[in-house]
């Protein structure tokens, strides 16, 4: 390979990803198939292309960028259009990160080839009908601990801008996938799924055991009439993570925001596309739906949390249901409400704590919503002790 990775005097590797590096790094001939494959043609002769950046790493160090790779080819004489997504990955050691995946552990959280895997696996292939992921024309794994997946550009509607029906259908879809793997199928063996996400998570971010509690930032993001019970479930998350490992175990795709769906209608009809794979994991039943409950609880102002919680809980009971798994309703809710509480709290703490040190006054919203309703890892701690001592 012949493309330049330059190290900067602090031992940090910058990647400058575009047109020449696509070149150097895979060359003429496999990006005119991978443009061949997006196009949906039989041969294609390519003319011009572009690249541009289309998103960052959103603090991830695994990830160095989105690009979008596009085009016009010909074939037959007829000029043929083409676009891909060019998702460039690294070792965190990349950006002198440690303990967040860079090293040769495929069981840890943020293992940074684990989607590479997932793809060349053939995982993916094997999704419940109506739940899919782009599809990947090529993987490569280049020198310096950098790997790149050309995947399939997903049109269709982003999450954000959902009906309400359409977070209920894919919500259902989850709890399909999470069903099988909980019941019919076998947990697969894959080397590279994460294991004991929860715990990992719980040894990484313990600042809330030290955070200021009644600093004006962290009262502001949770206010102290609310977090009795979450708080509990920190001060006690040992006792909670040990409950959470008896619960049935299945694949869980593990980043369950929002942001990672789309939908698009297909001759077959409406289907939800599900992106980023990289902390694919197994865990606890129910584990799936928090993340997704919560973004979708933030993405719809109008709706109050009662509202939003019981219909897409009744959704994923109904996937469940969907893949012959007999679920015990109140072990899947519970698996739910506590892990939404964990992962959430624990991770918005450790981000105001960042602040508090760093002298920052910028407040967080990303959990709280700003229109009077209450916050949902609050509500969902109180869910978690309700239900700790009956299931």
């Amino acid at each position: 390979m012949a493309y330049t990775i330059d190290i900067l005097c602090k031992g940090v590797i910058e990647l400058e990803i575009n047109e020449t590096f696509v070149l150097e790094s895979i060359g003429l001939p496999a990006l005119i198939e991978i443009a061949r494959q997006a196009a949906g043609v039989n041969v294609l002769e390519l003319d011009q292309w572009r690249i541009e950046q289309i998103g960052g790493g959103l603090g991830n160090p695994v990830s160095v960028g989105l690009y979008r790779v596009a085009g016009e080819g010909r074939t037959g004489g007829e000029a043929e259009p083409w676009s891909v997504i060019l998702k460039v990955i690294q070792s965190p050691a990349n950006v002198g990160q440690t303990n967040m995946g860079e090293k040769d552990d495929p069981t840890h959280w943020n293992y940074w080839k684990r989607e590479l895997h997932a793809y060349r696996s053939g995982f993916l292939d094997m999704l419940p009908d109506g739940l899919v992921a782009p599809r990947c024309y090529a993987t490569q794994e280049l020198p310096g601990e950098v790997a790149c997946l050309w995947l399939e550009e997903i049109g269709g509607i982003n999450a954000d801008a959902w009906p309400p029906e359409r977070y209920t259908s894919a919500a259902r879809r989850l709890g399909h996938l999470n069903g099988l793997y909980a019941g019919a199928r076998p947990l697969p063996e894959y080397p590279w799924l994460g294991r004991r996400r929860l715990r990992q998570w719980n040894d990484l971010f313990t600042e809330w055991r030290t955070i200021q509690w009644t600093h004006p930032l962290i009262q502001a993001q949770y206010p102290e009439a609310e977090i009795g019970n979450l708080r509990r479930v920190l001060l006690e998350s040992d006792d909670f993570l040990a409950q959470l490992d008896r619960l049935p175990r299945t694949v869980c795709h593990g980043d369950t925001y929002p942001t990672n769906f789309k939908s698009r209608e297909r001759s077959g009809g409406e289907e939800t596309v599900v992106l980023d794979w990289a902390l694919a994991h197994t865990g606890p039943i129910g584990f799936d739906l928090g993340a997704f409950v919560f973004g979708a609880y933030l993405n719809m102002p109008e709706r109050h949390l009662p509202e939003v919680d019981g219909t897409l809980f009744k959704a994923y009971l109904a996937g469940l249901s969907d893949s012959g798994f007999r679920a015990d309703e109140r072990q899947v809710r519970f698996g739910y409400a506590t892990s939404a509480t964990l992962i959430i709290s624990q991770f918005v703490l450790a981000m105001l704590d960042w602040q508090l040190k760093a002298d920052d006054a910028v407040e967080i919203e990303a959990t709280r919503p700003n229109d009077g309703r209450p916050c949902f890892e609050a509500a969902m701690a109180d869910i978690a002790c309700e239900l700790r001592d009956v299931i």
